[in-house]
């Protein structure tokens, strides 16, 4: 009879760590079993690279733009307006930017957000430190994007800019907008604004264009299953430029095409 309570009890801390260990071994089956799922995520925000904060300031993909409740104006802009250097946004959809280290060398590739904020960046500087000159390029998933500013504060990674000659204060869009330019000037090339702000002016732009099959192909080149017919695509821009002392200080020139 006195044994009793004492066998009662050895036998639940039995059972209970029997439980103890069926919820352990259940807990790995289910991490082993999510780990495919988990590492692509962890492989990518992880990669060389990849930057954990938002201190560029300078990016419309970090929610630092004004063009978010811009009148869009239905009509699209010659194509030299989001070009530079040469350089057209949506030519390549690598993050890589073959294209822009084609043209100024070879660039430190450096990435933050996750998820729709995702982007990728490169960064490109101006020889003469004390002009302070800067042109990033920026991909995510359906936008391309370049700023061109002179001064404004470091960020996490600034020091990684590559320094490039074909950088200077006198730098500008294909187009002819380039930094210095007076709001006049800007609108001389560009039309009405979409909308202003203190000490800047944004536009917003949407129209569609005719793609043919050759041009899918340039653009898409890992694609294999090419459309036989010509595509209408849905395209968008923003321009937001901004001003010390009337003169340009900053220029940001998103495109996205949307089939």
């Amino acid at each position: 009879m006195g044994s009793g309570p004492r066998e009662t009890l050895q036998l639940d801390d039995r059972s209970s760590s029997s439980t103890q260990n069926l919820f352990g071994r259940f807990g790995v089956f289910v991490f082993v079993l999510l780990l495919p799922l988990v590492q692509p995520w962890s492989q990518r925000s992880l990669r060389p690279g990849y930057m954990s904060d938002n201190s560029d300031w300078w990016s419309s993909a970090a929610g630092n733009s004004h063009t978010m409740h811009a009148r869009v104006q239905q009509r699209l802009l010659a194509p030299a307006n989001f070009q530079i250097l040469g350089i057209a946004l949506g030519d390549s959809h690598s993050g890589a930017f073959p294209d822009v280290i084609a043209k100024l060398g070879k660039a430190t590739v450096t990435s933050r957000g996750d998820g729709a904020e995702w982007r990728d960046q490169i960064c490109y500087a101006s020889s003469e430190r004390a002009e302070r000159v800067h042109l990033i390029f920026e991909k995510n998933e359906t936008i391309d994007s370049f700023y061109l500013f002179s001064g404004g504060s470091d960020w996490t990674g600034s020091d990684l800019c590559t320094r490039s000659d074909l950088i200077s204060g006198s730098l500008g869009t294909d187009a002819g907008i380039h930094l210095g330019e007076s709001p006049g000037g800007v609108e001389a090339i560009l039309g009405q604004p979409s909308s202003t702000y203190d000490r800047g002016i944004v536009y917003s732009f949407e129209g569609e264009r005719t793609l043919s099959p050759e041009e899918y192909k340039r653009l898409h080149p890992r694609h294999t299953d090419f459309p036989n017919e010509t595509l209408v695509w849905t395209v968008d821009v923003q321009i937001d430029a901004r001003f010390e002392d009337s003169k340009l200080t900053y220029l940001a020139i998103s495109h996205s095409e949307i089939n």
